[in-house]
């Protein structure tokens, strides 16, 4: 009777202990969906307006969860076509790609008649972004930053050498990017992130960059001439030329490398001092020739198609005037001919290569400058 008295009450603490549990559980599963609700409703909600720059809208963007689904498209005409949809930044937007603040977007548009190059883009991820087409010589257009995938962190555009590219810079031929991805601990060490810093020898300034020590050098380029010189790269600490395989090892200062370059004589240095026009000017040549059907008979410009023998015009045997009187000869005897003289064509014309300006003749050639 007595232990029957302690299972009952063993039996009443344990359902007391699970109806308390549960009551716990229940409250903490509350707790989660009023943090989770209060998130969902304090969640900011981002707005993207387009800018159609004068053309008429024909299909409207579709921006959902921070996120846009679908590029709006406006009327173009045969002469046009969409180079890409830009951000405030001068970003190229694509559909799947998260905002994470307010922003304009504008049409770039194009014309399909010029000559195009071709901005291709390669991840490092699965994610695909198609190329982007642009007029030749007109300023590169770069993609918004590629979707960051587990730890690593996108840091820049570069291209094959590891420069950094950057949107606005004129592009003449076909340009391939990568995207530079950061992964602090990758290869199972921390890598600490250390600044670089250029010395332009100008006055020009740019950005630092922030590399992970390990990894190769990412270098800018200078964009405002110095002088006649051209750059040739960038020097470390202790004055050696770095290249696309030096690697960092520390915060450093690099410094910019110019070297002065110069035409050779009779020529003429371009703006940005890279190469020389050379020309070469020469007096046209002349020519006096009999033209078709007359032929040249001893210097003289014939019709000889209609030649004749002089004793037929008269008893001397003498060709009359505005003629030419010639003999042929052949074995032991000759015969007199006569035929109508007329005056040789004068010519005049430019060497192969060389374009006629002014009366002469004129070759330009474009040559590389010579290193002092």
């Amino acid at each position: 009777m007595e232990e029957k008295k302690i299972v009952e009450k063993q039996e009443k603490k344990s359902k007391k202990g699970l109806i308390i549990g549960l009551i716990i559980g229940g409250a903490l599963l509350l707790v989660a969906a009023i943090v989770f609700l209060i998130l969902f409703i304090l969640k900011p909600t981002y707005k993207v307006t387009v800018n159609t720059g004068g053309k008429k809208l024909i299909k409207n963007i579709v921006v959902e969860e921070n996120e846009i689904k679908e590029l709006p498209e406006v009327e173009l005409t045969k002469s046009e076509y969409l180079v890409a949809w830009v951000n405030d930044d001068g970003e190229a937007v694509r559909p799947g790609v998260p905002i994470d603040r307010d922003t304009g977007i504008k049409p770039i548009i194009g014309d399909p008649m010029k000559e195009k190059v071709t901005i291709s883009f390669e991840t490092g991820t699965d994610e695909k972004i198609e190329p982007i087409l642009i007029e030749k010589g007109s300023g590169i257009i770069l993609p918004v930053k590629p979707v960051n995938y587990e730890d690593w962190k996108f840091l820049y555009w570069v291209d094959k050498n590891e420069y950094i590219v950057l949107i606005g810079t004129p592009l003449y031929e076909d340009l391939t990017v990568y995207a530079y991805w950061w992964k602090p601990g990758a290869g199972g060490t921390s890598k600490e992130v250390v600044s670089i810093s250029f010395d332009t020898g100008t006055n020009e300034k740019l950005d630092d960059v922030k590399v992970p020590i390990g990894n190769k050098y990412i270098f800018r380029t200078p964009e405002e001439p110095n002088g006649n010189k051209i750059f040739k790269g960038w020097l470390d600490e202790e004055g050696k030329l770095l290249d696309e395989n030096s690697i960092v090892t520390k915060a450093m200062t690099l410094k910019a490398k110019w070297v002065e370059y110069v035409c050779p004589e009779n020529c003429t240095p371009s703006e940005d001092g890279k190469t020389c026009t050379k020309k070469d000017v020469r007096d046209m040549e002349h020519s006096a020739e009999c033209i078709d059907p007359y032929e040249v008979i001893e210097g003289h410009c014939l019709d000889t198609a209609n030649k004749f023998d002089p004793w037929s015009s008269g008893d001397d045997g003498l060709c009359p005037s505005g003629t030419y009187q010639w003999d042929i000869c052949w074995g032991m005897g000759c015969e007199r001919y006569c035929a109508k003289e007329v005056g040789f064509e004068s010519g005049s014309w430019c060497p192969e290569g060389y374009t006629e300006e002014d009366s002469k003749c004129v070759k330009t050639e474009t040559i590389e400058c010579t290193e002092n």
